[in-house]
């Protein structure tokens, strides 16, 4: 039978505080988050990422990413001799960016159909998807477009709304040919004119934009973000064969696998997992390598917050998304779990 319990771990990430029973880590200074005043901030090795919403400054919780690169060097001066400019002007005096700094351009295009302002990948990027992300803002100019060029011709220019409020556009790409060789921004069509304001452009690899990861001279990694509960601090807590876990998470996108919570014993062998996988969201149970459970509760979707909810005992399992009703699964053996993963199982990560 499955009943209610009162949680024997409770935490709440909205209130932008880390329990000092979770070890948090993440290598190098070169994360980024949306603090409280809704300002890009960069944030030192090792410090937890509360992430607040840019508009209505509320904490979303913790941020937990994978680990991604910034291919583009300059990522937020394109006055550098790295941007190329065809076209194109950059103002000598800078504007205030979303990062509270006076550290922004303002571009202006010719009348031009090849008013581009672009930096070229020597060797060309290699096949694969890739996301190209840029905060604008309006001045004379309300429309842009967002270029990548292929090593084989092909040319990806879709359109761009800018309104007077800094906001970041993120586009997905497939590298096709032989790879990428140049990214950047052009004037919306020939013999337009006007001028745009630009900051903290990325180029990643991947399908989805993750937060910002600010370069200067060189391409910059930002480490995974590590959070778990190991030693007494899970003992003290852990039930043995049965118990139950809520989770609410936001997730920036719905593809593979994307934990929101894992139990495991270090090992791929022993698992209990809230996830989602795919649109599925899921509670997943391993016991000595071999799949005990997968009960699939629903659907969800990207940038969609949801609370995935389940509760697992000897050959009586259940889960369930949001209010929904639950799923059951009455054959499943509950493995030997030793520690706790917070948004990651060790490989995939939440990003959200």
């Amino acid at each position: 039978m499955i009943m209610a319990v009162t949680p024997a771990l409770s935490f709440d990430f909205t209130s932008a505080v880390l329990s000092p029973l979770v070890t948090f880590s993440r290598a190098l200074n070169t994360a980024t988050r949306i603090n409280a005043s809704g300002l890009v901030e960069l944030v030192n090795a090792d410090i937890p990422r509360f992430d607040y919403d840019p508009i209505t400054l509320a904490c979303r919780g913790l941020l937990i990413e994978e680990s991604r690169s910034n291919l583009l060097l300059h990522s937020s001066d394109v006055s550098q001799a790295a941007w190329t400019k065809n076209n194109v002007t950059v103002d000598v005096v800078l504007y205030e960016a979303p990062d509270g700094t006076t550290a922004a351009n303002k571009i202006t295009f010719s009348a031009s159909n090849s008013a581009l302002l672009f930096q070229s990948f020597s060797p060309a990027l290699a096949l694969g998807a890739y996301v190209h992300s840029i905060w604008v803002k309006a001045d004379s100019a309300t429309t842009a477009r967002l270029q990548v060029q292929n090593n084989g011709g092909s040319v990806a220019v879709p359109v761009i709304n800018i309104t007077t409020e800094w906001t970041r556009i993120p586009v997905a790409r497939a590298s096709s040919g032989t790879g990428l060789t140049h990214v950047g921004i052009r004037n919306n069509a020939a013999g337009t004119t006007g001028s745009i304001y630009i900051w903290g452009q990325q180029m990643e690899a991947g399908d989805f934009v993750t937060s910002y990861i600010p370069t200067t001279t060189t391409s910059l990694t930002r480490n995974a973000d590590v959070a778990t509960i190991t030693g007494t601090n899970f003992s003290d807590f852990w039930q043995a064969v049965k118990g139950g876990a809520s989770v609410l998470a936001t997730p920036s996108t719905v593809s593979g696998i994307r934990p929101l919570v894992q139990f495991d014993d270090n090992t791929a062998n022993e698992i209990i997992a809230l996830r989602g996988n795919t649109t599925n969201p899921e509670l997943y149970i391993v016991y000595g390598g071999v799949d005990q459970a997968q009960i699939d509760a629903g659907t969800i979707a990207a940038n969609t917050a949801y609370n995935l909810f389940g509760v697992w005992n000897t050959d009586d399992c259940a889960a369930k998304v949001n209010n929904g009703t639950k799923v059951f699964d009455t054959s499943a053996t509950i493995p030997t779990v030793t520690q706790m993963r917070l948004g990651s199982d060790g490989t995939n990560y939440l990003n959200g």
